[in-house]
């Protein structure tokens, strides 16, 4: 046997031997990576599940999303969940790695496309309205939902005479969108005003004066969705421009 320093080489794939020590463990560890959904249209989840194993078990393992750490698992199921909104459209290397008790690494990565059309959602309730001003316009989306209904809310005074426009095609000559939109009373049941076409093309304009003061929702959705209690209408394309403005 060929004697080097201290220690007598045995074999040059996975295991070396030291004088007195044992066997010291050079193989990393096996790492398989899932993620579901693996293209996010709305905002939402991302879970990750993260299969690793050893013949001297798992010390940890890690996730990360384009490089940076989501978060640490010691205990099998290895599992995590990540979160995404309009900001973080693009393309995700997701990835994990194992670490076995000799701190070998074992690698293995997924990719997730998040392309959500809407930077308001989840607006889904008059909850979560996003919340709408007098002069600054607001783009969005009816699209990732089959029944998809946005809503905003905003606060006028009694008597406040106000102009409020759903603008599609005018703003973008690609919109798939004939928008239907709703106003409602500050018990977010009552409408005041509906309106599917009193805009340009088949744009809806609302022109109204504040019944009381108090907070108001603006209900938008297609005409489609509106029309039938079992259509659905989730374009991407269904893109609009929502305004508040005084008159």
């Amino acid at each position: 046997m060929k004697r080097i320093g201290a220690f007598s080489l045995l074999a040059l794939t996975g295991t070396l031997m030291s004088c007195g020590v044992g066997p010291i463990d050079m193989t990393a560890p096996t790492a398989t990576l899932t993620v579901t959904p693996t293209t996010l249209v709305a905002a939402g989840t991302v879970n990750l599940t993260a299969v690793a194993s050893d013949a001297n078990g798992i010390s940890k393992v890690e996730f990360y999303d384009n490089g940076a750490l989501v978060s640490t698992d010691t205990t099998s199921p290895y599992t995590t969940s990540k979160a995404y909104t309009f900001a973080d459209n693009g393309a995700h290397t997701l990835s994990v790695k194992a670490y076995d008790y000799s701190a070998n690494v074992g690698q293995a990565s997924a990719t997730v496309t998040v392309a959500i059309a809407d930077r308001n959602e989840p607006n889904d309730s008059v909850a979560a309205a996003t919340p709408l001003s007098i002069g600054t316009p607001i783009s969005g989306a009816v699209a990732a939902h089959g029944r998809d209904h946005d809503y905003f809310k905003f606060t006028a005074a009694a008597g406040d005479m106000l102009k409020l426009n759903v603008r599609s095609v005018s703003v973008d000559p690609n919109s798939t969108l004939d928008p239907y939109v709703m106003i409602l009373m500050p018990d977010g049941k009552t409408i005041l005003e509906k309106d599917d076409d009193s805009g340009a093309s088949m744009e809806s304009e609302i022109r109204f004066n504040a019944p009381a003061a108090g907070t108001y929702t603006v209900v938008v959705t297609s005409f489609d969705i509106h029309d039938s209690p079992t259509a659905t209408d989730d374009r991407a394309t269904n893109t609009y421009q929502i305004a508040l403005t005084r008159r």
